[in-house]
C-alpha cells in the first residue's frame, strides 16, 4: 500500500521530471523531461542499477529543496550540490539510506541542475510521464511546501548499488550544431553570443549581427532548434519549448551537446560549430557508451 515517503518543507525552483513525454507533439504536448539528461540518468542508475528514463526525480534548477522523511528512504543526489541530513553533511553521487523523521536539505552549489531520486516514489503520471511542463503545468508538479512524495519504500528489498565512480566530462569548446540549410549558419557560427535569458523553455542569445529574420511558414520544432527572431536574436529551444514556430531555424544543437545548454547562465558567452550529421551521431553514440560504463555496477565492469 502506498504511503507518504517524505514531505517537502521548502523549495526554490524545482519540479518533478523523468525521461520525458514522447509521442504527443502532434497534439501540442511538449516532451519536457530532465533538462540535463545525463545527470538525471546517473541519479536513476544509482538506485536502479542502470539508467531508467521512467524513474521520477526532483530537478532543482537553483536554490534548494528541503523535505522531512516520513519513513526510511533510499535516495541519490547527482549534480553540484550540498546535501545535509539533520544538519550533517552527506555525500552526493551515491545512495543514501535516510531514516524516517530526518530533515534533508539539498542545495545547488554550481552550474546546472541537480537531481534527487527517492526510491519507491510514485508521482502522478500524465500521458505516460511524471514530467512537468512548466508552461502548461501539465503533469508532475512544481514543488511547494506541503507536497508529499507518495509511494512504496523499497529500502528492504533493493540492493544498494554504490557510489557513482566514473564522472564524465561535461564538455567544453563550441556547442556542436547540425545545419538546416539556412544561409546564415556561417555568420551564426562565427559569432560569440551572450546569454540573456535561461529557462526550461529555452536559452535566449544576443550579440549579432544577424540579419532580421522575418517570419516563415510554421513548422515542427524540437529541443535544440535555434530560431532566429525578427530582431536577429537567436532562441535555442529547451524541453518545454514551443512545438511549432514561424521563425527561421538556422541550425539544431547536436544531441550530444544538449545537456550543455542547461549549464549556461545569464551573461555567459557561448559559441557554436557546425558539424555533419554523421559526426554528431558518432559523438552521441560514443557518449552513450561512456554513460553506460560510468553507471555500471563495479561487478559488471570489464
Amino acid at each position: 500500500m502506498s504511503s507518504t515517503l517524505a514531505t517537502v518543507t521548502g523549495a526554490t525552483l524545482a519540479t518533478v521530471q523523468d525521461g520525458g513525454r514522447a509521442g504527443f507533439a502532434n497534439v501540442g504536448v511538449p516532451m519536457s523531461g530532465a533538462v540535463h539528461r545525463e545527470r538525471y540518468l546517473v541519479a536513476t542508475a544509482l538506485l536502479a542499477g542502470a539508467p531508467d528514463e521512467r524513474c521520477p526525480a526532483i530537478e532543482i534548477l537553483s536554490g534548494d529543496v528541503s523535505f522531512l522523511t516520513d519513513r526510511d528512504v533510499l535516495l541519490a543526489v547527482v549534480g553540484p550540490a550540498r546535501v545535509d541530513v539533520d544538519d550533517q553533511r552527506a555525500a552526493c553521487g551515491t545512495t543514501l539510506l535516510v531514516p524516517g523523521g530526518s530533515r534533508v536539505r539539498v542545495s545547488t552549489e554550481g552550474r546546472g541542475p541537480v537531481y534527487v531520486v527517492v526510491d519507491g516514489w510514485q508521482p502522478e503520471i500524465v500521458l505516460g510521464s511524471a514530467s512537468t511542463d512548466t508552461f502548461s503545468r501539465l503533469g508532475g508538479a512544481i514543488l511547494r511546501p506541503g507536497y508529499r512524495l507518495v509511494g512504496d519504500a523499497l529500502v528492504n528489498g533493493r540492493e544498494r548499488i554504490g557510489t557513482f565512480h566514473r564522472a564524465l566530462d561535461e564538455g567544453s569548446g563550441p556547442v556542436r550544431v547540425v545545419s538546416t540549410g539556412h544561409r546564415g549558419l556561417r555568420a551564426f557560427a562565427a559569432t560569440p553570443w551572450t546569454v540573456t535569458a535561461v529557462a526550461r523553455s529555452g536559452v535566449r542569445l544576443a550579440g549579432g549581427p544577424m540579419a532580421a529574420s522575418g517570419s516563415v511558414a510554421s513548422a515542427p520544432m524540437v529541443p535544440g532548434a535555434i530560431q532566429l527572431t525578427p530582431g536577429g536574436e537567436p532562441i535555442v529551444l529547451g524541453p518545454d519549448g514551443a512545438l511549432t514556430g514561424g521563425y527561421p531555424v538556422v541550425a539544431v544543437v547536436a544531441t550530444v551537446d544538449l545537456d550543455r545548454l542547461s549549464l549556461l547562465s545569464i551573461a555567459d558567452i557561448v559559441t557554436f560549430r557546425a558539424v555533419e550529421v554523421d559526426e554528431a551521431a558518432a559523438a552521441w553514440a560514443a557518449r552513450q557508451r561512456g554513460l553506460l560504463r560510468a553507471t555500471a555496477h563495479p561487478d559488471q565492469l570489464p
